[in-house]
């Protein structure tokens, strides 16, 4: 406690060199403490499971060309054909392939003719082999039939009789009640009747704010192009992804077919959020050394200014701990101050974030956790010099008293 007076009056005479390193603190606690936050939540979107088994599944798409092709029955017979070949477990049809980015929406509302209160949701068109195909989890009702599967032209509208949905759509649809069997509505008075809630699917988007939100029709357009996905064994999928193309080509050869392992579409969805992890990690890494670098230079520059005093204070008894001690104390003195200011600045750029932005919020655990990293940081840098101070020869530093 007697070095607190004499540090504080060589804080204060140093004052410009010592504020300019507590708001570099500052600064850097702002920023390093909202990008854990942002990035916490990247890693957390990440790691969604998706409710498929995404690691065993082939997508395929099938394009016509011939403009009058028979879609609905050269489907029935590519799919006769892929169940049949060997390592698939099954196999499904579908308009639009999961957590590709590309799908349609609309709204859905639980009473007649009504224009407010509707909930959005992904739309998928499929068959009664689309839970075993995807890996879904039937937690409550049942699946489709074949005698439910529709059949019709791209541009005749017929109305739907029965829908399969996600838990989480049911539970923003029903809260607190069982979805099974009510009716659901896409905008006019005619009841589709829910008769299956299946645990999880994301569905096109995963950075949609309504992923999740999943409605699935027994449909099968018949239009220009279509698409299959195909579930192979484990450790099967390499093998099968060789022979589709030519088993299917071999079928028909009035078509274009390309394939893609649904993992290449879950790994472009979430490139950017990938891509924002690491930029932002080494922003933050780089932000930290910066800090560290200012620290460490201008605490040498302090211990060579100061080094007569040094010698003085080791010539009348002071240890090398206690010189140590001393410089560290100090710079934990700076540290304290900016990491005040830094604490009030992340919080309140956070608020504009979550405002304007639509930024996770920061909570005080981060923040302090980031604070105590900044801390380390800062007394780390300052370590060496410190260590090199307490080194000072008293007959070394009085030669020129």
């Amino acid at each position: 406690m007697l070095e607190l007076k004499p540090m504080l009056s060589a804080l204060w005479r140093n004052k410009i060199s010592a504020m300019l390193i507590a708001m570099q603190l500052a600064l850097t606690l702002a920023i390093i403490s909202n990008i854990v936050v942002i990035v916490q939540d990247r890693i957390d979107k990440i790691a969604r499971p998706t409710g498929i088994a995404a690691e065993e599944i082939i997508a395929i798409n099938v394009m016509a060309i011939p403009q009058d092709y028979d879609m609905i029955s050269a489907a029935s017979s590519d799919l006769k054909l892929l169940r049949e070949l060997p390592h698939i477990k099954d196999a499904s049809v579908t308009h639009q392939v999961p957590l590709s980015q590309s799908g349609s929406a609309g709204v859905f509302y639980t009473q007649p003719n009504q224009e407010i209160g509707g909930v959005v949701s992904n739309r998928y068109n499929t068959d009664p082999h689309f839970i075993n195909t995807l890996g879904l989890n039937l937690i409550a009702g049942r699946n489709f039939t074949d005698a439910e599967m529709q059949h019709f032209d791209p541009n005749e509208i017929r109305k739907m009789s029965v829908a399969i949905i996600t838990q989480q759509f049911a539970e923003k649809l029903y809260p607190n009640q069982d979805a099974i069997g009510k009716p659901l509505y896409d905008g006019n008075n005619h009841p589709i009747e829910i008769i299956g809630v299946v645990e999880r699917h994301l569905g096109a988007w995963v950075g949609w704010s309504n992923a999740g939100n999943v409605t699935f029709f027994p449909v099968v357009r018949n239009t220009q192009d279509i698409n299959y996905l195909v579930r192979t064994e484990p450790g099967k999928l390499n093998e099968v992804l060789k022979v589709l193309e030519e088993k299917l080509s071999e079928r028909d050869p009035q078509r274009v077919i390309k394939t893609k392992v649904l993992t290449e579409y879950v790994a472009r969805s979430y490139a950017r959020d990938n891509l924002m992890v690491k930029v932002l990690s080494i922003v933050a890494t780089m932000l930290s050394f910066i800090v560290a670098l200012g620290i460490v230079g201008l605490t040498i520059f302090w211990i060579n200014q100061r080094a007569k005093q040094i010698g003085v204070r080791r010539a009348l008894g002071a240890t090398r701990t206690n010189i140590s001690r001393y410089f560290l104390l100090e710079n934990g003195i700076i540290a304290s101050l900016g990491i005040s200011v830094g604490s009030a600045a992340a919080l309140i750029a956070n608020q504009y974030m979550v405002r304007d932005y639509s930024q996770p919020t920061l909570t005080l655990a981060p923040l302090a956790i980031c604070a105590l990293l900044v801390l380390l940081v800062s007394l780390g840098a300052a370590l060496t010099p410190a260590l090199r101070a307490a080194n000072i020869s008293p007959a070394t530093a009085t030669r020129s008293v």
